[in-house]
Formats: structure tokens, sequence, C-alpha cells
């Protein structure tokens, strides 16, 4: 299959017909036999603020259709993910209700939320530029898997970004581990401030001395951020310091 067919086969099953910024076709095989092809679109849906929106993958038993929008196998905060997958293993009768209760479900859910993060951990890696679109249109989901899955927090924070004091514009373009590259000798803590907007957070004057010293700090203008940080306490050794306190 070409990358071409990948493409128009995205835009049937998403009814999207932008380019999607990623994708990943996988066969599992062994204890438990499934195959999965999952993209990421290169553009928000409208609903993607609406948590109970119907939201998940095509599931398919044996290549045969059982429903759409299947949403047990992937966590919320990956809703933005499009795919099809298709079980060897489930009954051709199973429902929404048994989905829920079936503990195959939950190894594939595991097995499909690490290759959604790696897939995306590529894409930062090897093609920056349209990670930044991914985290322009996404990020801010994805945040709330600091939170919701604890299991994969080190999977995510690498893939998390800011801005920064270290450049002079707005854009969240600083990865973690760009900023403790950066940090100077003898820094300990990661330091960050939390405002209603970035101008509020760059401006604000208890990074005052911090930036006189010439320490980065990172600028954080989000509802969630606040809810965010509360739920880390390290990265690489290194402990996350409120600015604010």
């Amino acid at each position: 299959i070409t990358d071409d067919e990948y493409k128009q086969f995205y835009q049937h099953i998403a009814h999207d017909f932008t380019e999607p910024l990623a994708w990943s076709h996988n066969k599992v095989e062994g204890k438990r036999e499934y195959t999965s092809l999952l993209y990421i679109p290169g553009r928000a849906p409208f609903d993607l603020w609406q948590r109970d929106a119907a939201r998940g993958l095509k599931l398919y038993v044996k290549r045969v259709f059982i429903m759409d929008d299947a949403e047990q196998f992937l966590p919320l905060y990956l809703r933005f993910v499009k795919g099809v997958i298709d079980s060897s293993d489930l009954p051709l009768n199973v429902s929404r209700e048994l989905l829920q209760q079936d503990p195959e479900v939950d190894a594939i859910r595991s097995g499909l939320t690490r290759r959604v993060l790696d897939m995306l951990a590529r894409l930062a890696k090897d093609e920056p530029e349209r990670y930044r679109t991914f985290w322009k249109e996404f990020g801010t989901v994805l945040k709330e898997g600091i939170a919701e899955d604890p299991g994969n927090r080190d999977r995510i924070l690498p893939l998390l970004r800011f801005a920064s004091t270290h450049s002079e514009d707005n854009e969240p373009n600083t990865s973690l581990a760009q900023y403790v590259e950066r940090m100077k000798p003898g820094q300990e803590r990661i330091y960050y401030v939390i405002a209603e907007s970035i101008d509020a957070a760059r401006a604000s004057p208890c990074i005052e001395q911090l930036r006189e010293r010439g320490v980065e700090v990172l600028l954080l203008g989000e509802r969630i951020d606040e809810w965010v940080m509360g739920q880390l306490d390290a990265f690489e050794g290194k402990r996350f310091k409120d600015a604010a306190r």
C-alpha cells in the first residue's frame, strides 16, 4: 500500500480531506491478534472540546464491521485519533457494554495508546514542523493525559511544548529536554510561571530576578496549566518549581 492510498483511506474513514500528519499500520500476533491503522489528523474537529461527543475507532471483528466510534480502545485525551481496528479475538456479537468489561479490550487499549504516543514521538523527532502543527491543534488535549494517564506520563512529558523566556516570541516551541540542556551550571529546578496569558506570564514580576540571572522560565497561559503542573514532580531528575511560590 502506498502513501497516497493511506491518505485516501484516511479521507474515507475520517471524512476529512486534509492530509493527516502521521499514520501507523500495525499487525499484532501472538497471545492476542489484531490489526490497527491509526491516524493523527492535520486539524482539530469542531467538537474536540466536547468530551462526551462521539469518538473512537471503527471496530471490525474478523473483518466484519461492528461499530463506529468504539471509544474503549483509546483514552479520552487521545480522542482526536482516527482509525480502524480489526480484532481476531473478540466475539462478533460484541456490544459497547461488553467492550467496557472485557480484559482483552484493556490490553489492546494499552498497546494502541503506546503506539500513538510513539508515533507522536517520532513525528516530534523527525518532522518538527509537522509536530508544531500537531501541538497547535491538539497540544492542550494531550496535556490532559498528564493527569488522566499516570502510567504513560513519562511518554507524554517529552511531547509537551512550552513558550519560554529563552525566545522573544510566544510560540510553544521549547521541550523539557531542551530546557534541561540549557540549564545553568548548578541549576536544579525547572522554573515555570502560570498566568492568564503568555504575555502576562512573561511580564510577571515573579520571574524578574530569574531573568536577570539568565535563568530560563517556562511561560504558561492556558486554563488547564495549573491543573497539569500540579500533577508533575520532576523531569530527568530536575524538580519543577513554580516561580510565583
